[in-house]
């Protein structure tokens, strides 16, 4: 009695999920193919419930524009789980996203971040409807907005929907293998320096909103943040200016900082906050500055019976069976003390990149992993 399943059970799940490798592989591609940019998810989220509808669960697109799919439960036993996969890619309006083959390799961008994951809950619905599993109230969920600036609006909408209908959450994003429990957090500020301007030359002495913007940079990048736990920050963009003889009217930065936990990112924000306070005043410019990102923090005990499962599961499975943390939809849960971890299913390399690659492989294995955890917990 392996996993406290028959060997029988065991076989059986293996065995449909593997019969399904090749529409599970075409049904990555066929999400992949349908652009889904940050803030215009709108085209996959409508393939994403039509897909959910075909396997009979009742579908719908809420405000926020996630998918909202429920089987529902058909054992008072089992817990009510949510499944969130992001349906958003990294990638801008306009990118091609055809599905190139290689091998036993889908080349794309956005292949296995996250149309696999996305893919992964559509064959879930499509189990629960072929292979007589007892289950609690499902809810399978496409979110919007993981990505970037998306800032987890999806994941936050939904879950405030559901979270008093749900016991856990298991999110279905990043690579076959280990399980995310932990959230790192993260702040994110939009900085903009404005100043009067004027010609390089004929106006040489007039504040600069560059030249601030520099001196900002230069002194964020002195500040110190412990290696344990955890804590980083990063200048990813900077913008202004409008001509190489013209002293910079405006400027602006965006300012990413992460930790594991809540002190130390309070305290390089306070940091960051007082270098730009100070800078402008010493430099006689105006300064303003936005949160465009706010991810909490959260963590799950490596005890709790959610990790300890997904660990057995992954063990069984001959799969690292690790604990870590990341950035991902389960931030929320998390961080409101709802139990959740964060599985992918399958392998690949070159996430966020146009030539990201997908492992076709694993993909009966990831398959298998999502349909153990429904039938164990």
């Amino acid at each position: 009695m392996a996993l406290g399943l028959s060997k029988q059970r065991l076989s059986e799940i293996k065995q449909y999920a593997q019969s399904l490798q090749n529409d599970f592989t075409e049904e990555v591609i066929k999400v992949c193919e349908i652009p889904a940019p940050g803030f215009k998810e709108q085209e996959r989220a409508a393939y994403v419930s039509q897909r959910m509808q075909d396997y009979g669960l009742e579908a719908r697109i809420d405000q926020a524009g996630n998918v909202i799919a429920l089987s529902k439960a058909n054992s008072n036993s089992k817990p009510n789980i949510m499944f969130a996969a992001h349906i958003d890619t990294v990638f801008p309006e306009g990118t091609d996203v055809s599905v190139k083959r290689q091998g036993d390799k889908l080349l794309a961008p956005g292949i296995r971040d996250n149309s696999s994951g996305t893919a992964g809950i559509i064959m879930l619905a499509r189990a629960l409807q072929e292979l007589e599993i007892e289950h609690g109230d499902l809810y399978l969920v496409g979110t919007v907005g993981e990505e970037g600036l998306g800032d987890l609006r999806g994941m936050k909408a939904a879950y405030n929907t559901l979270k008093d209908k749900i016991d856990m959450v298991i999110g279905v994003d990043g690579g076959l293998g280990g399980m995310v429990h932990a959230g790192i957090g993260s702040r994110r500020l939009k900085v903009m320096t404005k100043t009067g301007g004027g010609h390089s030359w004929g106006a040489f002495g007039v504040p600069s909103a560059i030249h601030a913007l520099g001196t900002m940079i230069a002194e964020i990048a002195k500040i110190k943040v412990p290696n344990k736990p955890k804590t980083s920050y990063n200048v990813g963009v900077i913008e202004g200016g409008t001509s190489i003889n013209t002293i910079a009217s405006e400027a602006s930065m965006l300012i990413d900082m992460r930790s594991i936990q809540v002190e130390p990112l309070k305290d390089v924000e306070a940091k960051v906050r007082k270098i730009i306070e100070h800078t402008a005043k010493q430099q006689q410019v105006q300064a303003t500055i936005e949160v465009v990102g706010d991810r909490p923090v959260g963590r799950l005990a490596k005890d709790h019976r959610l990790v300890k499962t997904t660990a057995s599961v992954l063990e069984y499975l001959n799969l690292p069976k690790y604990a870590g943390a990341s950035s991902t939809d389960c931030n929320v849960p998390l961080s409101d003390g709802k139990p959740a971890i964060c599985v992918g299913v399958t392998t690949g390399k070159n996430a966020h990149r146009l030539d990201e690659v997908l492992d076709v492989k694993p993909l009966s294995k990831g398959l298998e992993q999502l349909i153990l955890l429904v039938e164990l917990l």
